[in-house]
């Protein structure tokens, strides 16, 4: 069976199937329906374009896919200003409620973050979701050890002067790292060439979950100690051969904000 199959009772060979394939390798024809010769096979990167355009309905993949349980591609056009207004809301959350985050939430987020772009549709991100507070404390206590081990050495490093005052803050029974976050997700893959995919499916995963009330942080620093320091790599669990990417910790904000923080204007080279 070809990946791709073309109803011709269907098919009206309008080519717009063709036109719209990222790899160019749908032939059309004047008349009848269009074709995937079995050379080009190898490199269809399973978009499902071609099926998602069709007007008439007379593609059907033959690879396996997950389409969302609505696959109804026209939505209303989100206001511009109402958008631009939700992302400029967007903050870094470093102080949480003591409360876990539902799986069927955590779940439910990752319906839109799985649809996040990838390079050539590779989809390379896979996911550490850890919600058990114990387990991230450990990880918060082996990135304060690593600071220990780091700040012994004579060697620059960049943050190196943040260390000291971290890990008193974490000798005095506070979290630095971790903020007492009910959660964290953390991006890997196969190789180290998923860390672009990673970090745009972490944008995702970061821009969307207010949407869910929940509030997220970026964190740098466990993530420089998991790839530098061999237990915390091992307490993390991570299938060996795989790349660790980068960390988010999530969870239900403890305070609101209630105004938008000034940034830089956006430093643009026109041509």
């Amino acid at each position: 069976m070809s990946l791709i199959s073309f109803d011709v009772e269907k098919c009206t060979a309008c080519g717009i199937c063709s036109m719209i394939c990222p790899i160019n390798i749908i032939m059309p024809r004047e008349k009848g329906a269009p074709s995937l010769p079995i050379e080009h096979e190898t490199f269809c990167t399973r978009c499902g374009h071609c099926e998602a355009v069709c007007p008439t309905n007379a593609i059907i993949v033959n690879y396996q896919s997950f389409p969302p349980e609505d696959d109804n591609a026209s939505i209303e056009r989100i206001n511009p200003e109402r958008l631009k207004k939700y992302i400029q809301s967007r903050h870094s959350i470093r102080v949480f409620k003591d409360k876990p985050v539902e799986k069927e939430k955590i779940k439910d987020l990752f319906e839109a973050v799985r649809f996040a772009p990838s390079s050539m549709n590779g989809q390379p991100v896979k996911w550490l979701v850890v919600t058990d507070e114990s387990e991230i404390k450990k990880f918060a206590d082996l990135t304060i050890d690593w600071m220990r081990m780091m700040a012994e050495k004579d060697a620059d490093y960049p943050l190196k002067h943040y260390f000291p005052v971290l890990v008193a803050l974490a000798d005095a029974g506070f979290d630095p790292i971790c903020r007492n976050s009910p959660g964290l997700v953390y991006a890997y893959s196969e190789n180290a060439s998923g860390y672009t995919d990673s970090i745009i499916a972490l944008t995702t995963f970061d821009l969307i979950a207010p949407s869910f009330g929940l509030g997220t942080c970026w964190v740098g620093l466990l993530h420089r100690a998991a790839v530098e320091y061999q237990p915390l790599k091992e307490a993390l669990g991570v299938p060996t051969g795989f790349v660790l990417q980068f960390p988010m910790l999530f969870g239900y904000p403890k305070y609101k904000h209630r105004k938008i923080p000034g940034r830089k204007k956006a430093d643009i080279i026109w041509r």
